[in-house]
């Protein structure tokens, strides 16, 4: 495998949604559209590829990587695109739609500084990092097998943050104790270069830029993220929850209110 053809994937993270504007976990099971920033975002991404050559597009199920695919497949109209649900985001359990101060945080410390990468997010279906890769590691390994035997050279991967993460710790450094130092921004791009091999996952990576937002204005790029909740909380953000109302939508209250 050692003279496998090199293969460019880039790990795309999706726009913003209101969700994050409001610094609440959205996971697998929360899948809000992206919001006017998080379309403007998409925009660029979709600018930053409109000369490049892109040969596949793979998203997630979810609704925000598939409208910031979107961006992207508007300027390569004639390529194919593809989701896989292996891509979703790590399942929060009962953490989704809550305000990162509520808990999520916590639970990040534990898995970045910590590394209890085992550890399971609380509550229903909620799940650990090794579990995260264990789903999703062998569709990144499908994606680079097709792509060698089809000739596709330049993959955009649209997805999340902590899945990026625990990818891209995984491809590049073996282990999940690094999932930090590949902390996401939204709408960041991540060039990976691989090819076929020996070993786990039987994938070779070697990293281009990391989380990079040079493709977008500053005024553009979102100003809001879980640390800068831990800073500035107020008492009213731990009680801050996006749940689906009567009708099936999606819709931000507070703890201490009853839903309509």
């Amino acid at each position: 495998m050692g003279d496998s053809p090199l293969v460019t994937l880039y790990f795309i993270r999706h726009g913003e949604t209101e969700v994050n504007r409001h610094n609440c976990v959205q996971g697998k099971r929360i899948d809000p559209p992206l919001n006017d920033r998080g379309k403007r975002q998409a925009e660029c991404v979709g600018n930053r590829f409109q000369t490049d050559s892109v040969d596949w597009i793979v998203t997630s199920a979810a609704r925000r990587t598939i409208e910031t695919g979107s961006a992207i497949s508007a300027h390569h109209p004639d390529i194919p695109v593809d989701r896989f649900s292996e891509l979703n985001e790590l399942e929060f359990g009962d953490l989704e739609g809550r305000h990162v101060t509520a808990g999520y945080n916590d639970l990040v410390v534990k898995w970045d500084e910590q590394h209890q990468t085992d550890l399971s997010a609380p509550g229903s279906g909620g799940e650990s990092p090794a579990a995260c890769a264990k789903r999703a590691m062998p569709c990144i390994q499908h994606i680079v097998q097709t792509a060698t035997d089809q000739g596709l050279k330049h993959v955009c991967i649209v997805a999340h943050s902590r899945l990026i993460q625990i990818v891209l710790a995984t491809m590049l450094d073996g282990t999940l104790q690094t999932m930090k130092a590949y902390k996401q921004k939204k709408a960041a791009i991540n060039t990976i270069n691989v090819r076929l091999a020996d070993g786990p996952w039987g994938i070779a990576a070697t990293a281009g830029k990391i989380n990079s937002t040079a493709h977008m204005p500053d005024s553009v790029v979102s100003r809001v993220s879980s640390a800068k909740a831990m800073v500035s909380q107020s008492k009213r953000d731990a009680l801050t929850c996006f749940e689906l109302d009567s009708n099936g939508v999606l819709a931000l209250r507070y703890l201490n209110t009853p839903p309509q």
